[in-house]
C-alpha cells in the first residue's frame, strides 16, 4: 500500500535498485499496483523516486484485486479493503509465477530478488 512501511522501505525499493536485472533478463515493464487513488499512486511514485523506472496504477476500488481473488480487509488496522502483498511474472499475459505473503507485515516471498530467480 503506498506510504505503508514495509512497501515504501522494502517491496518498492527492491525493484527500483534491481531495475537492471529485470530489464537484462528481458523483462519489458515492472509494475506497482496498489488499493489506491491514481493520485496517491502518483505521489507515492515520487517520494520514492521510482516514477521513471516503476511504473504505477491505483487500484482506486480494489476491483482489480477482488478479480484476482487477492483482495484483503484490513479494517482491523484501520486500512479498510486492501490487497494481499504480492509479486507476479507474467508474460503475454499469463501468469508464470505468483507469491504471496502469508501475513501483511511480511517480507519473505514478494521481493525483487524472489522473483528474479523465478524469471
Amino acid at each position: 500500500g503506498a506510504y505503508t512501511g514495509v512497501c515504501s522501505q522494502q517491496h518498492v525499493p527492491s525493484y527500483k535498485k534491481n531495475i537492471d536485472k529485470f530489464k537484462a533478463k528481458g523483462i519489458d515493464s515492472v509494475i506497482c499496483v496498489a488499493v489506491n487513488d491514481p493520485y496517491v499512486m502518483n505521489a507515492w511514485a515520487d517520494k520514492l523516486q521510482a516514477k521513471d523506472v516503476i511504473e504505477f496504477y491505483g487500484d482506486f476500488d480494489g476491483s482489480f484485486h477482488k478479480s484476482l481473488e487477492l483482495g484483503k480487509d484490513l479494517s482491523a488496522a484501520l486500512l479498510g479493503p486492501r490487497s494481499e502483498r504480492w509479486s507476479a511474472y507474467v508474460v503475454d499475459g499469463k501468469v508464470k509465477a505468483l507469491n504471496v505473503e502469508g501475513a501483511p507485515s511480511d517480507f519473505k516471498v514478494s521481493g525483487a530478488e524472489v522473483i528474479l530467480e523465478q524469471i
